[in-house]
């Protein structure tokens, strides 16, 4: 395979040169499991299905994060090259705050600037066409657009209502929505729900 074939030619590089060895894992995924959902993606991201002959795939299910004592087992004829994973290891720092959302950034179409302009106009437009002049529901969607500014969320309704469009746009069955967004005026107005919240008396 080519990984052998790269494995060889590092170890003649150590062996000439005396460049120290590090062993590595190429990591696609947490746990061995999820190697059916890594195969699902790359069919996703390559338009493919799983049926697809010659499709790209992973040539086995072990491109996992493995612990310690498996990386250790599977150098077990080069113990200085885990060692000196570990001695890179410890010389990098990681931070990163635990218990607060890191939602991806909305890229905007070109002509907008703002994120939160922006979903307030979808808003505007899908409201107009969903309810028309309810003045009462208007000042549901505004509470509902205040807190979504205030928990962070702008970014994250853009991108749902984006790939929600695409789904049905390509005739791709969509659900009926979960949590509080399912129970939402913003969603009902950016088309993410079908399901008239004010209605049926749902709450956000």
């Amino acid at each position: 395979t080519d990984e052998a074939r790269v494995r060889a030619a590092l170890l003649r590089i150590h062996r000439e040169t005396g460049i120290p060895l590090a062993a590595t894992n190429d990591v696609h995924y947490i746990k061995k499991q999820d190697a059916y959902d890594q195969d699902v993606l790359l069919c996703i991201q390559t338009g493919q299905t799983l049926d697809s002959p010659d499709r790209l795939r992973f040539p086995n299910d072990e491109f996992y994060l493995k612990s310690e004592a498996e990386m250790r087992a599977l150098f077990d004829e080069y113990p200085d090259a885990v060692e000196n994973t570990q001695r890179i290891a410890d010389r990098c720092h990681f931070d990163f705050t635990f218990g607060h959302y890191h939602l991806p950034r909305f890229l905007l179409p070109e002509g907008e600037t703002d994120a939160d302009a922006y979903l307030t106009k979808l808003c505007a437009r899908g409201f107009e066409k969903r309810y028309g002049d309810r003045p009462e529901v208007r000042k549901r969607l505004d509470y509902e657009l205040n807190m979504i500014r205030r928990m962070g969320f702008v970014d994250y309704f853009l991108i749902v209502s984006d790939f929600i469009g695409y789904a049905k746009a390509q005739h791709i069955p969509v659900g009926p929505g979960r949590g509080s967004a399912a129970g939402s005026v913003v969603s009902y107005c950016l088309g993410i729900t079908d399901v008239d919240p004010v209605q049926y008396n749902l709450y956000f």
